[in-house]
């Protein structure tokens, strides 16, 4: 008999609960996205959570970059090197700082780390905080997130938002 563990099956979109300081949580829909690297929360997640003092701050006080395919890789160790460290000591709660390629152009952005549950496994993750307001979820699971689940991209294809 085979003694393989049957992977839970993701759809997707699938609900989470998010944790709470106190104990308590969230449940939000997610979606599911092979095509990240991270995870990502809305602003209004943050904060719910208590973390959106991390992405105010960073807004306010993040040097406006101005990145192109030509200074991309000048501009990610400027950023790793010189200001990443300057800022995760002057923002408590913030985890680090990257340079993000998305469809809609290059960001940066803040990263947090945060603990949610998914099909019952619980899953400690770093996440940025993007403004996702004008998208269907709150969350974006990354495929860093995914390890021990199986994606079918037809389950729970009728779902709506």
């Amino acid at each position: 008999m085979n003694n393989k563990k049957i992977k839970p099956i993701l759809g997707l979109v699938e609900e989470v609960k998010i944790y709470l300081p106190n104990g308590k949580f969230i449940r939000r829909q997610a979606k599911i996205d092979t095509g990240a690297r991270t995870t990502a929360i809305d602003v209004s997640i943050a904060k719910k959570i208590g973390l959106l003092s991390v992405y105010e701050e960073f807004n306010k006080e993040m040097p406006k970059l101005k990145i192109t395919t030509k200074n991309f890789k000048e501009i990610k160790k400027k950023i790793r090197t010189v200001l990443a460290p300057k800022l995760k000591k002057q923002i408590p709660g913030l985890y680090d700082i990257r340079v993000i390629p998305a469809t809609n152009g290059i960001t940066v952005r803040p990263f947090v780390k945060l603990e949610y549950k998914m099909r019952n496994k619980k899953i400690e993750t770093i996440a940025s905080i993007v403004d996702r307001k004008m998208l269907l979820y709150p969350i974006l699971i990354g495929k860093r997130d995914m390890e021990g689940f199986l994606i079918d991209p037809t389950k729970n294809i009728y779902r709506t938002a």
